[in-house]
């Protein structure tokens, strides 16, 4: 909701609507009711026009002293002309606010999507940067080397075929690892 209508409650008196006589937008908005002076009670309603197209979350609203609430709008269709009512106090004070709401840009809000988006990637060709990257990772085929020969050695001392489990398990492991690693 880009767009904002200001109304100003209680700044020259108890009960008193300071808000601008009329408010465009194309699209769902807030009207912002900015209390300054004691809490109050605002109630805000659209005319049986603008109802049509747009929506209210809730008509009633209690504005604590000093403080501001936006209450969003939203507009489901235009274009319509219509009338906002704002009141405060029970009936005490009555403003309206023309409210025109033009027909709604569908380009406003689109993502432009050009003909590329369709196409499959093509996975690009071999470089020297990947080279440099399995060079770095040589460390840890190194490691997996080196645990192998630990897994045999357990292997001799203890037990064969908890060797042979540990072994086939080391293999895969740096099977898996070389295959992200060339990915």
């Amino acid at each position: 909701m880009s767009e904002t209508l200001l109304t100003h409650i209680n700044r020259d008196g108890l009960h008193h609507i300071d808000v601008a006589p009329s408010f465009e937008t194309d699209d769902s908005f807030s009207v912002s009711l900015a209390n300054h002076g004691a809490p109050i009670h605002v109630h805000l309603h659209l005319d049986d026009e603008l109802s049509d197209v747009a929506s209210l979350s809730a008509t009633n609203h209690y504005i604590e002293a000093n403080s501001t609430e936006a209450v969003p709008i939203t507009v489901h269709d235009g274009p319509a002309r219509g009338k906002l009512k704002v009141v405060t106090g029970y009936g005490a004070e009555t403003a309206y606010v023309d409210v025109d709401i033009a027909e709604i840009d569908p380009e406003k809000d689109s993502i432009p999507v050009d003909e590329s988006l369709s196409k499959p990637r093509q996975k690009p060709i071999q470089s020297d940067t990947d080279a440099s990257e399995l060079a770095r990772n040589i460390p840890l085929v190194v490691l997996g080397i080196m645990a192998l020969v630990l897994v045999l050695g357990v292997g001799v001392l203890v037990d064969w075929v908890l060797a042979l489990f540990g072994a086939i398990t080391v293999l895969v492991g740096i099977g898996v690892a070389g295959y992200f690693l060339v990915r």
